[in-house]
This record gives C-alpha cells, sequence and structure tokens, in this order.
C-alpha cells in the first residue's frame, strides 16, 4: 500500500447525541486516491473516502463499530473543509 500524509491535518468540533466532540482528520493520499484518518476520543480509529453514495464515508476491511450518525457529521465537516 502506497501511503503520503498531507500536511494540512485539521481538528474540528463535532456534534453527535446532543454531545461536542474533537475530531482530528488527517488527509492520507494513497495510491487508490484521497483518505482521511478520523480520530474522536471514545472510538476506534477510522478511515473515510469519497463513496459511490456522493458523500464521504467509511471505508476498509475491517469497519470499525462507529454510529453512522456520527460518520454523517463527520462527513459534513470535511465536506465543508475541502470546499473552502
Amino acid at each position: 500500500m502506497y501511503l503520503c500524509v498531507v500536511s494540512n491535518s485539521f481538528s474540528k468540533q463535532v456534534v453527535f447525541n446532543k454531545k461536542t466532540m474533537l475530531a482530528v482528520i488527517i488527509p492520507q493520499l494513497r495510491k487508490d486516491g484521497m483518505y482521511y484518518e478520523v480520530n474522536i476520543k471514545g472510538y476506534p480509529r477510522f478511515y473515510m473516502s469519497w463513496s459511490q453514495l456522493g458523500r464521504f464515508d467509511i471505508s476498509g476491511d475491517d469497519m470499525p463499530e462507529v454510529p453512522y450518525d456520527l460518520v454523517l457529521a463527520v462527513s459534513d465537516v470535511i465536506e465543508k473543509r475541502i470546499q473552502r
């Protein structure tokens, strides 16, 4: 697997179940596209990439147990970040 970490990582407050959580997001350029490593305290690390659904979604073979509402909230954060 080819991996190149892009240096413009960022952190953003994400609201999930009426709680505010800090998400640290690290962009990674791989040979098959751009991925985002997502770290949120209390949840396993997971990776997101652009999906055929027209939004960012969890990617990889072993999908961690992360609530899908949290995945959607992080997807919104990444989309807003790359659109600016």
